[in-house]
């Protein structure tokens, strides 16, 4: 099975990156995304997730899917379900675009 999004599939993801980057913003949040223009989140276990938002010593780690890759990035989601688990200022949260 290909993790490859469609078009349309991408932009929806792109649109709720940004959206979830802006409402961490609006929050107070200190925010990386991984989306063009912007400063990249570091990489956990070899992947880079699509939003940190950080405030004082929460920090929370988001990664958004498509229906399509929802159940196919297992792995990644693990490495950034360890990495949150770590602390416990840290968060791990899976949006599905929409």
């Amino acid at each position: 099975m290909s993790n490859k999004r469609s078009k349309v599939g991408q932009k929806k993801h792109d649109e709720s990156v940004r959206k979830t980057a802006d409402w961490y913003k609006n929050q107070g949040f200190t925010v990386k995304a991984d989306l063009p223009g912007q400063i990249k989140p570091k990489k956990i276990g070899g992947f880079v997730p699509d939003v940190i938002a950080k405030k004082g010593k929460k920090e929370v780690i988001v990664e958004v899917e498509t229906k399509k890759t929802a159940s196919a990035d297992k792995e990644q989601q693990q490495a950034f379900r360890d990495y949150a688990n770590r602390k416990n200022s840290r968060v791990f949260r899976k949006k599905i675009a929409k």
